[in-house]
């Protein structure tokens, strides 16, 4: 659980600081072993994740081990009162179970509570609730060349006044080009022309999930309304809007339990970072061990109805990434010995161009000339617009 993560590395520093003192080591931080987190909410409207994981002692931070450790083999399902169950429809590596039931229509007004079986035969429970009502959304941005950055706005209005607890989510893709296109490539029996004319490695697309815990409460405000929040900003010298960029932000609305759960939680993330900072407040939630009462567990599993909007920007001539200077081409005989081009490869070179006039190769650097060296891969995405470049 990333917030988990989170807390336990701001913590852990400070504690070793102290240690130098006097040993200071808090029974909540250290009897952190096995404890089953549970993080996500149920939604009726669409699909939605529930991550299981375990925690391990934080004294295991001093043997470099991780502190979170996936459960991918638990019976996982959410149950409503008349006990009709909804089971996955698939489990990730990372111990998230996808569900998606909104087609099988769901009672709106039913309530609903998770079911984890886990590996070690225990069975924990969150308590039924019912489901929040979402008000619309609605997703903008503005470029600010004075500020050199791109920002991300949300507005959101709830005309009966019945929301006032938000908590937003997003997931980011963009696209991006290498420095130069490469019309042959190297396997293990030479250099070979790419087919069809098209760049090797030239455009790849990356993706990344929000981590912050981005919460607004309007319950003292005179109407429910949410205008121009800025949840994300890019500057202008990121590679994320060299080219094209898209943002999903999901929209939760939350009852005041789930709230301040979720508030406790971004306390508990951004305010502890020294000796004089807010000691962790108790995070456990609303799921229990109900084959063990004495066994603890940490999450607050909400039933919503969340709202999801994607919004597109296209970031042709932003000014502001910086490329780093390639160096001249390194030129390579096309009937070069095998352990010559192998050589090369391993010093980070890869072929760009053939001349077959001159029977040379063209090498320059490979960070500069394959996309996926800076982290993507050249898959296109199942909602990349028809009209944004697909290689």
């Amino acid at each position: 659980m990333k917030h988990i993560i989170k807390i336990l590395g701001f913590v852990f520093p400070a504690l070793i600081w102290v240690s130098c003192i006097v040993p200071y080591e808090p029974e909540e931080l250290v009897d952190l072993n096995d404890i089953i987190v549970v993080e996500g909410n149920i939604s009726l409207t669409g699909p939605f994740s529930i991550r299981i994981s375990r925690s391990a002692p934080i004294s295991s931070y001093q043997y470099g081990q991780k502190t979170i450790k996936c459960e991918r083999n638990a019976h996982v399902y959410v149950r409503d009162k008349q006990g009709r169950t909804y089971s996955p429809d698939s489990v990730t590596a990372e111990g998230e179970y996808l569900f998606d039931f909104s087609e099988q229509y769901p009672d709106q007004r039913e309530e609903y509570q998770l079911i984890v079986e886990s590996q070690d035969g225990r069975t924990y429970e969150t308590d039924f609730r019912k489901s929040r009502h979402s008000s619309n959304m609605e997703l903008h941005y503005k470029i600010d060349t004075l500020a050199e950055k791109v920002s991300i706005y949300v507005n959101s209005h709830d005309v009966d006044g019945k929301s006032k607890y938000y908590y937003w989510q997003y997931s980011e893709t963009w696209d991006y080009v290498s420095q130069m296109p490469a019309y042959c490539y190297f396997d293990v029996s030479g250099i070979k022309e790419t087919p069809h004319s098209r760049p090797w490695m030239y455009r790849c697309w990356d993706s990344h999930e929000s981590s912050e815990i981005l919460l607004i409460e309007t319950s003292s405000l005179a109407e429910d309304r949410i205008r121009d929040l800025e949840i994300h900003t890019i500057n202008f010298r990121d590679i994320r809007i060299t080219q094209h960029y898209t943002i999903e932000v999901i929209q939760t609305v939350l009852d005041n339990d789930a709230y301040r759960y979720m508030e406790n939680m971004r306390k508990n993330s951004y305010d502890i970072g020294d000796l004089f900072s807010p000691q962790p407040n108790e995070i456990s939630g609303n799921i229990r061990c109900i084959t063990d009462p004495s066994v603890r567990a940490i999450g607050f599993v909400s039933v919503c109805n969340s709202i999801r909007k994607r919004l597109y920007i296209n970031c042709i001539g932003l000014p502001g990434y910086i490329r780093e200077p390639m160096p001249e081409d390194t030129l390579v005989p096309l009937d070069a010995k095998l352990t010559t081009m192998l050589s090369l490869i391993q010093q980070g070179y890869t072929p760009h161009t053939i001349d077959p006039i001159e029977k040379v190769s063209y090498w320059n650097l490979t960070r500069c000339i394959d996309c996926r060296s800076k982290g993507g891969k050249p898959v296109v995405p199942p909602f990349w617009p028809v009209e944004w470049p697909w290689f």
